[in-house]
């Protein structure tokens, strides 16, 4: 069984992989879609294939800090989290396992910054979904 970290995106889902039981998060493909429905499809695919029991989408939260929660108001009227939102809730109906919510501040940034080869083979969108994942991975070991 793995999990599947999301960074999503209207033509573009990063996604990356990794065991629960431990080690590290891995990219796995950049899906190439024309609509939200397209990637759910792919996604479901990757489900039966990889044998996924979660799922970890990232969300662009606000930079400002303000205690422990994920989502603050002011993160309902970004445009960008409304679309990631929306997606989720569809994922969610679309499949039988697990979708959990993982902060994703500068996971693209920081897979631009990572060994340049691992951006060249997997795109910086998968790069971008391992971020997110090994950070989702990282939190659950504390």
């Amino acid at each position: 069984m793995s999990i599947l970290g999301i960074d999503y995106g209207a033509k573009k889902i990063g996604v990356a992989k990794a065991d629960p039981t431990g080690g590290p998060a891995v990219p796995l493909t950049t899906l190439l879609v024309t609509t939200p429905s397209e990637g759910i499809e792919q996604l479901r695919q990757l489900i039966t294939s990889e044998g996924v029991e979660r799922l970890v989408v990232g969300v662009p939260v606000s930079l400002s800090p303000s205690g422990a929660e994920l989502l603050r108001d002011k993160d309902h009227l970004n445009k960008q989290m409304q679309e990631v939102l929306q997606f989720v809730e569809q994922l969610k109906t679309a499949v039988d396992i697990p979708v959990e919510l993982e902060d994703e501040r500068l996971s693209t940034k920081l897979a631009h910054g990572m060994q340049k080869e691992l951006v060249k083979i997997n795109g910086d969108d998968a790069v971008a979904a391992m971020v997110i994942l090994q950070s989702y991975l990282d939190r659950k070991k504390l």
